[in-house]
């Protein structure tokens, strides 16, 4: 007696993948049902105040210390200008000639590029 097939090893194959696609749908499906059936907490209405608070607090901050000049006393050659200062500096250096800027640009590049070495 001849064992026949009704599917082919190739029809098998496309079954396989067909229910591994299906499969795959249902378990990114459930995942996305349980993300979306969580419940949310609410924002506290105090919570959002105080959030807003110190919010504005680190961005008032941020806006005095750009304005401010400082040296740092650790590291040689390095000071904060504020940024009004610092846009006079490059148009001073860039007015008298495109390429006298470029050049002392391109020379504090390599100054910056150079390693220690320690052979």
């Amino acid at each position: 007696m001849s064992e026949s097939n009704c599917c082919g090893q190739q029809t098998r194959t496309i079954l396989a993948y067909f229910v591994g696609g299906i499969g795959s749908f249902l378990i990114v499906g459930a995942m996305a049902w349980l993300v979306v059936r969580q419940d949310v907490p609410e924002v506290d209405a105090a919570a959002a105040v105080s959030r807003k608070a110190a919010r504005l607090k680190v961005d008032q901050d941020a806006q005095a210390e750009l304005g401010k000049f400082a040296v740092d006393p650790n590291k040689e050659n390095l000071a904060r200008l504020s940024v009004d200062r610092a846009m006079e500096v490059m148009v001073g250096e860039w007015s008298p000639g495109a390429a006298e800027g470029r050049a002392k640009l391109l020379e504090r590049l390599e100054a910056s590029k150079k390693t220690q070495s320690f052979e």
